[in-house]
């Protein structure tokens, strides 16, 4: 099994990654190297196979005078580490995007939409592939993960929000929508998998290569809150007749876009074979209910 370097010793999907390798993967070396100060920079890139590129600014609300922090940490520091990584010859580099960078107001993405990124974090991501792919060829093998919500165990962003909101919430709007999540299981699982095709020869002659993971059922909103509550013992009431005014509004205001409205990547055909966890066992293990 291959050995791995992870940049972000505080990244969420970093982290799960390691401990997921950990149990699936013992014979695997996982290292996590720290982002700041300059840090990564000091570990030996040629005792690694692949490095897996976890760090970012995100979660936080974004101001002007933030934008040069997006691009030095989310766009410069994964291109610096990679062309280290090629220059010391590593592999494989895989970098942690977003689903963000196809922009707002696309209710189903598939692989021939356009990305039109708006936030200063989704920008900087999509600014960081642009400059991975001019890195890639046939001896160096980039990977962009661009994942929907990641949720899980003590997992950050917007899954928490709503998880909060949740336990006090026993009447719920009755909302018809479809969105994509993935459980951090299955995500790692992915990951997993596409350094072992790497290690195989599967991935040959495929120098930069995007992946869209996501779990197998996309998720509602008001059943997610349901299932939330479920895994508490909570019950849930859902005011069916709330659906035509979410409907209205949804267009309207990006909040309740965001909540009630569709936003879904295309299912592909490798869906199944990274699905670890179905949607109500990880809905109760990210809710500490085992």
């Amino acid at each position: 099994m291959k050995r791995i370097l992870v940049i972000g010793e505080h990244s969420y999907i970093g982290t799960s990654f390691r401990d997921y390798m950990a149990e699936h993967e013992p014979d695997a070396l996982v290292k996590l190297a720290g982002s700041r100060n300059g840090e990564w920079e000091k570990e030996d890139f040629k005792l690694y196979d692949a490095v897996l590129h976890a760090a970012a600014v995100v979660h936080k609300k974004e101001r002007p005078e933030m934008k040069k922090l997006y691009y030095e940490v989310n766009a410069k520091l994964p291109y610096e580490a990679a062309k280290k990584a090629k220059k010391n010859g590593t592999r494989q580099f895989l970098f942690l995007s977003t689903m963000a960078v196809y922009g707002e107001g696309k209710e189903t993405i598939g692989k021939d939409t356009p990305v039109c990124p708006a936030t200063m974090y989704a920008k900087s991501k999509r600014r960081a592939e642009q400059a991975l792919e001019k890195l890639s060829d046939g001896t160096f093998q980039v990977t962009v993960f661009r994942p929907p919500m990641v949720y899980g165990p003590k997992c950050p962003g917007n899954y928490k929000k709503l998880s909060k909101l949740a336990a006090y919430l026993p009447i719920f709007p009755k909302a018809d929508n479809e969105r994509s999540m993935i459980y951090i299981d299955n995500l790692c699982e992915c990951i997993r998998q596409e350094i072992l095709d790497s290690e195989k020869g599967g991935l040959s002659g495929r120098r930069y290569r995007i992946r869209c993971p996501q779990n197998a059922e996309y998720v509602n909103t008001s059943e997610l809150v349901k299932e939330i509550r479920a895994a508490h013992g909570k019950r849930t009431c859902l005011l069916p007749f709330f659906h035509r005014t979410l409907q209205a509004f949804s267009g309207k205001i990006n909040i309740l876009k965001k909540i009630f409205g569709n936003c879904r990547y295309e299912r592909e055909e490798s869906i199944r074979t990274y699905q670890k966890t179905g949607f109500r066992k990880s809905i109760r293990q990210t809710e500490g209910i085992r």
